[in-house]
């Protein structure tokens, strides 16, 4: 993102991120403690934890979660939002600058934020903070569409006030990272698994939630703003809701290799 980090941004609407944002299905963290073998009281890294909307389903499971997020603003969500608990540990701090005061990790977990991480640094440090056998695992929801005549009046107003992000799905592009984490070389076949979901939103909600996608964070404010009024007016005309298909990805490949120094 260019200007100010990405962090800053998602840290200005940190409790608009934390109300609107899509949960992930239980069912894709089910599959997760399955594969990867971890059971209570394990110890994972979660590597952007934002406002803790994934961290809440590790702590459910028994996870002994150590949560890095740069945002000061983030962190601050995800502790009020859990409350006290002796599952989670924070650490205000990128996922690059992080000094690790452990390894051993039985998996590394990041949610809708691996793609923020340096793509030169991220899967090493990965392989290196884990434990022999232990597991990476990279979620994201991505948007797959939604109630057709409300897409499509939604693009005429794309096309009027933000023509560059016009047909395109909310946030940043997705590519499919099995190739990317095997092109790594530090970890066994990646597995790919998706869990298909829906969410009605209503006119408002439905413009809070893309006040929280990076490419609307990227635009300028009085553009950002008209565009996000004219998406609830458009919403509120086309009969007050709008029901969006989701697709939670769920990737996770296990640890290459004996320890070895780092870097």
């Amino acid at each position: 993102m260019s200007g100010r980090a990405a962090f800053e941004l998602f840290g200005e609407v940190a409790d608009r991120y934390h109300r609107s944002r899509p949960r992930y299905p239980a069912a894709l963290f089910d599959r997760l403690v399955e594969v990867a073998g971890l059971g209570d009281g394990d110890p994972v890294l979660e590597v952007g934890m934002g406002t803790g909307i994934a961290t809440l389903e590790l702590i459910r499971r028994g996870l002994q979660v150590t949560g890095l997020e740069p945002s000061r603003e983030m962190v601050e969500v995800a502790t009020r939002s859990h409350g006290p608990t002796g599952r989670l540990r924070t650490v205000t701090s990128t996922f690059e600058e992080w000094v690790p005061d452990r390894v051993g990790f039985r998996a590394v977990i990041s949610a809708q934020a691996w793609h923020w991480v340096d793509p030169k640094v991220r899967y090493r440090k990965a392989w290196h903070v884990l434990a022999p056998g232990g597991w990476i695992a990279l979620i994201w929801n991505r948007s797959t569409g939604g109630d057709r005549r409300v897409r499509a009046g939604l693009d005429g107003v794309y096309s009027r006030l933000a023509p560059e992000l016009a047909g395109m799905p909310p946030g940043d592009v997705e590519v499919d990272r099995r190739e990317e984490i095997a092109a790594s070389g530090l970890f066994r076949k990646p597995r790919l698994r998706r869990f298909q979901f829906e969410v009605r939103y209503d006119a408002r909600a439905y413009a809070e939630l893309m006040a929280t996608q990076s490419d609307h964070l990227r635009l300028p404010e009085s553009r950002r703003r008209r565009l996000l009024a004219a998406i609830e007016e458009e919403i509120t005309s086309a009969g007050g809701s709008y029901l969006v298909n989701w697709e939670a990805r769920l990737y996770l490949a296990q640890r290459l290799g004996t320890p070895r120094r780092f870097p």
